[in-house]
């Protein structure tokens, strides 16, 4: 039996498709699906080689 496999692509597009349902469900603050978006987002770069967990992120980053 052979697993499943996604391309990147292919994980950002479900991830969009994540997005828009927990929108559209009404149930979450907009940072609570923030953070369900980044994570994720932030993992397939790492796959992608784009993301150095190691490395400083963001406006802090020197």
């Amino acid at each position: 039996m052979t697993e499943p496999t996604w391309t990147a692509a292919q994980l950002r597009a479900e991830l969009a498709t994540y997005h828009q349902e927990r929108i559209a469900a009404g149930n979450h603050r907009p940072s609570t699906i923030a953070t369900y978006i980044q994570h994720p987002e932030r993992f397939i770069a790492y796959l992608e080689g784009a993301y150095d967990p190691q490395q400083p992120q963001g406006r802090n980053a020197r």
